[in-house]
């Protein structure tokens, strides 16, 4: 286990109404690392917020944080969390409380749901990027190399990394999209329905706040490369974040994190401009050497194969 202060990174959740998706865990399985980490260990966002300005965080501290504002986490996490007398940052885009349906986890839940297991979905979609962009899809067969992209993310398989790599290198933001949404077309799945099933509501964040959780931001609409946006627009991202956040919850945010580990020097500034404290990464990265706005996250992934 590392011997410095970091954070465990939470994210996906499933029940007998939320399904199982690739990395999601049960309540089980999260009592089993939390306790297994050794519950003591963990400080409550206050006080982690507090320690960390005034650089007292030993070397054994933990907190927990919760990425992407999924109703997975308030209906299957919180219990846990309540029941170990434990208080969680939560990390939250905000678009999807505005009315947005955020292809992330729509995709997400597609791939889930509609394939008999994930590789398949895999195979499909190299397949249709195979054939909608074949130039491009032969050059990435010729320059991948799985052994390097992505590296400090080491639970990700081969085909992980591969469909990651012809999602953000290859194709971009749009034409994935485009392509995703190609599929789905083709599918039996109801989109319109999914907005109840996977996020939170604004009464829900306020609660958390009110209950002694910390809310923070997590960009506007989640883009999965957020350091190659303009700085315009990666103030709008955090900025409007911010308001939303702000307005729900009657508490301005201090704390961030990165999506997707995407962030520049521009983004630090644009956080720091906005008044944020305290940011994490998503990965062991920097340990020795983070900023405030750069603490290390410990992946669920990785925890529970620790923890098992």
């Amino acid at each position: 286990m590392a011997d410095f202060a970091h954070g465990v990174m939470l994210h996906h959740f499933f029940d007998d109404y939320h399904p199982k998706s690739q990395g999601a865990i049960s309540q089980h399985a999260l009592r089993q690392i939390l306790t297994g980490l050794g519950v003591h260990r963990f400080l409550t966002p206050a006080e982690w917020l507090t320690r960390s300005l005034a650089g007292e965080l030993h070397k054994d501290d933990l907190c927990i944080t919760l990425d992407d504002a999924l109703l997975c986490q308030y209906d299957v996490a919180l219990p846990v969390l309540d029941e170990l007398g434990l208080k969680a940052f939560w990390f939250v885009y905000s678009s999807v409380f505005e009315g947005t349906l955020e292809r992330l986890e729509v995709y997400r839940h597609f791939r889930s749901v509609h394939f008999s297991d994930l590789n398949r979905f895999y195979d499909t979609f190299s397949a249709v990027v195979a054939h909608h962009e074949p130039a491009a899809f032969a050059t990435a067969q010729r320059v991948f190399d799985p052994t390097e992209y992505l590296k400090p993310f080491a639970f990700y398989s081969h085909s992980d990394r591969w469909f990651r790599y012809l999602r953000d290198e290859v194709l971009g933001g749009k034409r994935y999209n485009e392509l995703m949404d190609r599929l789905i077309t083709d599918s039996d799945l109801d989109t319109a329905s999914l907005r109840d099933k996977l996020w939170m509501t604004n009464s829900q964040l306020a609660r958390l706040v009110q209950e002694g959780h910390m809310v923070g931001l997590h960009s506007t609409t989640h883009p999965t490369r957020l350091e190659r946006l303009s700085a315009e627009q990666q103030a709008y991202e955090y900025g409007h974040n911010l308001d939303h956040i702000f307005r729900a919850t009657g508490v301005r945010p201090q704390t961030m994190s990165h999506p997707c580990n995407s962030y520049g020097a521009e983004t630090l500034e644009i956080l720091r401009g906005l008044g944020i404290q305290l940011g994490f990464r998503s990965n062991m990265a920097l340990a020795a050497r983070h900023g405030p706005l750069e603490y290390p996250r410990e992946d669920q992934a990785m925890l529970k194969m620790i923890t098992a």
